[in-house]
């Protein structure tokens, strides 16, 4: 099969696209024939190494083990182990499979059977390879960390990307004032969306306005703690889901000093994969959520998709055709 592999840390071109053996799937887990993909934080952070401390784990000066990146995908099941009880061959599936071992950017996977769910049946397959990561993070730091309620106002930062498009959608079931910020380049595309106010971080810093919110989603985590409590109203809640690693490790060292010293809430999100992806698939299935899909790519270019992620000009989700390869390569899809 082709896939996109790496042996090395560094930019993106020791990402090579090569042949490897088809997997064969353990007892408890299941084959997928790739046919979506999309890009996500963690392709970034295992490319490059970093934060340097996740070496400690990964290999020190260099992966493991040669490595396929990719956590989001959505395919077909070929393939069950002995024990698998819940898909079979052929059921349309997708997933975050960031707690598996990754490899979505691939032909085929093999893939614990906890970690798919179902592909919502009015998605197409590249739509719905946008969605897991980005929608359990935006329904974990606004649901189960922010407890959200009716007609809150809520700030998002990053809101141009997967987390912030879906993070908005599910804010707005709640009737909930919803205020995105972004570069220049992505305000009328904010203002598309349906944000009600669009801040520009190149002109205006939020933290140094006199408005103040219930919530903060931070998808950045670029700003000291003071900065996002002068935002917060008295009693709110400021939830991180990435950014800056330093910082975040300093959100959580001050939490518990910040709520009793200010009565406010700071919280970094520990994801939990594929937690409410049953749940977000009836969502979507009735209608209430569409993801934003920014460009598409062939998986041969897997690195010219991450750099235009490590540029920051996305809008929406990056997705990768891996069944295209097969039809710009002359083979039957």
């Amino acid at each position: 099969m082709r896939a996109i592999t790496q042996r090395k840390y560094g930019s993106f071109d020791v990402l090579k696209f090569e042949e490897v053996d088809i997997p064969e799937p353990k007892p408890t887990e299941v084959r997928v024939r790739v046919h979506a993909a999309a890009v996500n934080d963690w392709e970034l952070g295992l490319l490059w190494g970093k934060p340097l401390f996740m070496r400690l784990f990964l290999g020190l000066f260099r992966p493991k083990r040669m490595r396929i990146l990719g956590c989001d995908m959505a395919g077909e099941v070929e393939k069950i182990g002995a024990q698998v009880k819940r898909f079979k061959p052929g059921d349309k599936v997708y997933g975050d499979l960031s707690d598996t071992g990754f490899g979505a950017f691939a032909e085929y996977v093999c893939v614990e059977e906890r970690a798919l769910g179902f592909k919502p049946s009015n998605l197409s397959y590249e739509q719905a390879a946008a969605i897991p990561h980005a929608a359990m993070l935006a329904l974990q730091a606004l649901r189960d960390l922010g407890e959200i309620q009716q007609g809150m106002s809520i700030l998002i930062n990053g809101a141009g990307g997967g987390v912030g498009v879906l993070g908005l959608q599910y804010a707005k079931m709640f009737k909930c004032r919803v205020t995105g910020v972004d570069s220049g380049r992505k305000q009328a595309y904010l203002h598309l969306l349906g944000f009600d106010e669009c801040i520009n971080y190149e002109r205006e810093d939020f933290t140094q306005r006199d408005r103040q919110y219930d919530l903060i989603l931070d998808v950045k985590t670029n700003r000291y703690p003071s900065a996002y409590l002068r935002a917060l109203k008295p009693g709110g809640k400021y939830i991180t889901v990435g950014g800056d690693s330093g910082l975040i490790f300093l959100f959580m060292f001050l939490r518990r000093w910040i709520l009793w010293r200010h009565g406010k809430t700071v919280r970094v999100l520990g994801l939990k994969p594929n937690k409410g992806l049953d749940e977000f698939t009836g969502l979507i299935e009735s209608g209430k959520f569409l993801p934003a899909i920014d460009k598409r790519y062939p998986l041969r270019e897997v690195p010219m998709a991450l750099k235009r992620f490590a540029e920051a000009s996305q809008e929406g989700k990056i997705i990768i055709r891996v069944l295209q390869e097969e039809v710009l390569t002359g083979g039957d899809e």
